[in-house]
């Protein structure tokens, strides 16, 4: 059998010292700023989602108050 631990590649997340939250929420915000810049439709659909998930969490919010 290999030995696949022997020559791994000391990635930038092997050497920060950072917690699983907070290394996923950078993850998730390089991913959404690549998406952002790379595609130019991709700014109209992360605003309409946005903005649909705002109001829908506002109709819940209000709805639930009662």
């Amino acid at each position: 059998m290999k030995d696949h631990d022997a020559k791994r590649h000391p990635g930038p997340f092997r050497v920060m010292n950072v917690d699983a939250e907070s290394a996923g929420i950078l993850i998730a915000v390089a991913f959404l700023v690549l998406g952002l810049v790379g595609l130019p439709i991709a700014k109209w659909f992360f605003l309409g989602a946005l903005v649909l998930g705002s109001s829908i969490a506002l109709l819940l919010h209000f709805i639930r108050r009662d």
